[in-house]
């Protein structure tokens, strides 16, 4: 028989995935934005290598200088870039993950359906149980058996335990009213 210890222990763990889930789409987030703003970066740089190209034909002097700035900005360029790709390898693993935690989940999600529904099944069942019991009579009961009425008695939920018009007896239950969650 399942236990509430063990219902709440699969909602804590699919609370986790789903935490877990969401902290990777907001670091796939930021990873994204990271991304845009290092293409600005480059946009940037690569108008800035143009403009340096353009002042670098007017002048000797002035080249040389320019060159030494091209090859910084070349090199930010190069190093940005490097991150550029890392940042995209990064996020295209995130990404995998979050698709293989939404995966999970969903098989998560299952399983607490599938046990609640074998929990509500393994109720009805022993409530039908409950409600076949038969009610012994008193020796010193002056009404004969015949005229004797049993009341449906209620659980501690205030439910019936009389069992309703088609319930399944627990002799006739089928393998598929046995609790196996797993």
């Amino acid at each position: 028989m399942i236990s509430l210890e063990q219902v709440r222990a699969l909602e804590d763990r699919v609370e986790k995935a789903v935490a877990y889930i969401a902290n990777l789409r907001e670091h796939s987030a930021e990873l994204e934005r990271r991304l845009a703003e290092a293409q600005s970066f480059i946009d940037e740089a690569a108008k800035e290598l143009a403009a340096a190209e353009e002042k670098s034909q007017t002048a000797e002097a002035k080249r040389e200088a320019e060159s030494a700035r091209i090859r910084e900005v070349e090199s930010r360029l190069a190093d940005m870039a490097e991150r550029v790709a890392s940042a995209e390898t990064r996020a295209a693993e995130l990404s995998s993950r979050a698709e293989e935690y939404r995966k999970d989940q969903a098989k998560i999600e299952e399983g607490i359906v599938h046990a609640l529904e074998r929990l509500d099944s393994f109720e009805d069942l022993m409530l039908g149980e409950t409600a076949a019991e038969p009610v012994p009579e008193s020796a010193e009961s002056p009404e004969p058996a015949e005229a004797k009425q049993e009341e449906p008695r209620e659980d501690k939920a205030g439910l019936s335990s009389e069992p309703a018009v088609g319930d399944v007896s627990p002799k006739s239950a089928s393998p598929e009213n046995e609790l196996d969650i797993f």
